[in-house]
């Protein structure tokens, strides 16, 4: 009963006894007091002058077989003039409609005394022949029955007007339930990939649980403005409406609860609150879902008052969520008259509930974007710290190795080249004080660098017995880098590239462009060793490892074999 009232307001129901008169602008016979009731194959009267409302009081209280009869006026010249169309929309299971006395159309089948085995769509649209109609007064008669459903007697539509105006209506229905339905599927596939692609956490379930439910909500909507619902079925379409919007908000309770990490028993309060609510709100006969959408946006200002992330923007979200509704139940921004400009907008001003959901959503999808990139940041900085310790193990299990050949060398030359032991004591204490200070630091300057991988040249030319030199090429000597990144380079370059006392020439140049920094080593080496052997290796690993924990995705490290030697070129990307 209380749907009717509202749609009689809805329907703008007029008292006017006068018989309405089709002029080319739809009318909708079923809001006028118009129509006159019969019951039974004898067609005994009942009421006359009724509306939608006066036919549901009656028929709604007792089953049976039932005829309905409308009058409409129309002129001569208003037939001519265009397409005349019928409009049919009723939650009656079956009906036949006759127009001046002969066979219209039949939506299901119509049996006396028993259910209809057929049962018709909720919308029917049937172009009236001009044949069909007269000059002056025609009458429409339906024939119906109640016996599947009592109360399900409701003519919601009997219009006549034009095929175009009826098609806008639909396109007005149902533009924005078609654009949320993409929306909603797309939202649902997000979260359903992101439980189950990051441990299973229940709010992206539940999320997904809500996006479903929405989904389910407006796609019934665009079949039922389109006419693929059935006109009576098991569920009310109304309770069935009302069932898919209740439980958007008990399923945001659970969303809450997980996001925000509540003990159970605030969960068991949450859900006895929802359901106290919803008893009151219909003893007061107050709107369900704004009295329910209240709910969840309390819960989250509570626990906005404790200090933690984004509960805040989460909160915000759930007030215009409950906002939204409240202005969708009193019809505030449906006067204005931007609204009823385009199609578009009304079809989105008619869908506000809705598209508060959206913007719930898109909070929820922005906080798990964050979290996904903070949790990613965190495994990065984490792989970056271990390859450096790995790197740094590696070191210490070296160092001797290479303290003892040195002092193996040194011990030959006290006694053989006391003056290239004093030289080779130098190089080594110098490149120990310069690895003692630089390994702490994040970035040093490239001078620092340039004198660590002399000194390491003079030992290791020392130790072969070769002559290995670094040339310097624009640099200036106070640019920014990570440390032992070329000294690295510089080792591989001797480990892979030279043998025996092979002399070697390694030039460290740099380059600049209008987005990158360019340092290039090369060394003359002449052997064959391919790129795969030095780019796997674990030294080259701690130098990407550097050169990502200082800039993170902003350069590239290339070695290449070329025509005279090796090089391997570091570019650092300036932040445009």
């Amino acid at each position: 009963m209380k749907l009717l009232l509202i749609l009689s307001f809805l329907l703008n129901v007029t008292s006017v006894n006068d018989i309405p008169e089709y002029s080319g602008s739809v009318i909708d016979l079923s809001t006028y007091n118009i129509s006159t009731l019969y019951k039974g194959s004898k067609k005994q009267f009942v009421a006359n002058k009724l509306n939608v409302i006066g036919i549901y009081d009656i028929v709604s209280k007792k089953k049976g077989l039932w005829y309905v009869t409308m009058d409409f006026k129309i002129t001569k010249e208003t037939i001519n003039n265009g397409d005349i169309w019928l409009q049919f929309r009723t939650n009656i299971n079956a009906a036949t409609v006759y127009l001046n006395g002969g066979f219209f159309f039949r939506n299901g089948i119509v049996e006396n005394l028993s259910q209809a085995k057929t049962g018709g769509k909720n919308l029917v649209r049937k172009k009236i022949p001009k044949e069909y109609l007269v000059n002056g007064n025609n009458k429409i008669e339906i024939e119906f029955t109640n016996y599947k459903n009592k109360t399900g007697a409701i003519f919601r539509d009997v219009s006549i007007g034009s095929f175009e105006a009826f098609q806008k209506h639909t396109a007005v229905m149902t533009t924005a339930p078609i654009f949320l339905f993409g929306v909603f599927m797309f939202f649902l596939i997000i979260n359903l990939v992101l439980y189950f692609s990051l441990d299973q956490k229940e709010v992206f379930l539940f999320l997904t649980i809500l996006f479903l439910i929405n989904s389910l909500l407006v796609g019934y909507e665009v079949l039922y403005w389109n006419g693929f619902v059935s006109a009576s079925s098991f569920i009310h379409s109304y309770t069935l409406r009302s069932v898919l919007e209740y439980s958007i908000y008990f399923i945001l309770l659970f969303i809450l609860y997980f996001e925000y990490k509540y003990e159970k028993r605030i969960l068991l309060f949450s859900i006895l609150a929802f359901i106290a609510i919803y008893i009151c709100a219909t003893l007061l006969n107050i709107n369900i879902v704004v009295a329910l959408s209240l709910l969840p946006f309390g819960i989250s200002l509570l626990a906005s008052l404790k200090r933690g992330k984004y509960r805040n923007i989460i909160t915000l979200s759930l007030f215009i969520l409950f906002l939204l509704n409240y202005l969708d139940d009193r019809n505030v921004i449906e006067d204005y008259d931007f609204v009823n400009s385009n199609f578009i907008i009304t079809s989105m001003a008619y869908k506000l509930d809705s598209l508060a959901v959206v913007i719930f959503a898109l909070v929820m999808i922005f906080i798990s974007a964050k979290g996904i990139l903070s949790k990613t940041k965190s495994l990065n900085e984490a792989k970056l710290k271990l390859e450096r310790l790995e790197y740094q193990f590696l070191q210490k299990r070296i160092l001797p190795h290479f303290i003892i050949n040195s002092l193996t060398s040194l011990q030959q030359l006290i006694l053989k080249d006391p003056e290239v032991a004093n030289e080779m004591i130098e190089a080594l204490s110098e490149e120990f004080h310069l690895l003692s200070i630089m390994s702490k630091k994040k970035l040093v300057p490239i001078k620092q660098e340039i004198e660590i991988c002399k000194a390491y040249l003079k030992i290791m030319s020392i130790q072969q017995k070769a002559n290995y030199k670094m040339r310097i090429r624009g640099i200036l000597g106070d640019e920014m880098i990570p440390p032992i990144v070329i000294h690295t380079l510089v080792e591989n370059g001797i480990t892979h590239g030279y043998s025996g006392n092979q002399n070697a020439n390694f030039e460290l140049s740099k380059q600049e462009t209008s987005s990158s920094m360019l340092y290039r080593l090369f060394n003359d080496s002449s052997t064959k060793t391919t790129n795969l052997m030095l780019t796997s290796g674990t030294g080259l690993k701690y130098v990407e490892a550097r050169l990502e924990e200082c800039y993170p995705g902003k350069w590239t490290l290339n070695s290449n074999k070329i025509e005279n030697g090796w090089e391997s070129i570091i570019e650092i990307k300036y932040n445009l």
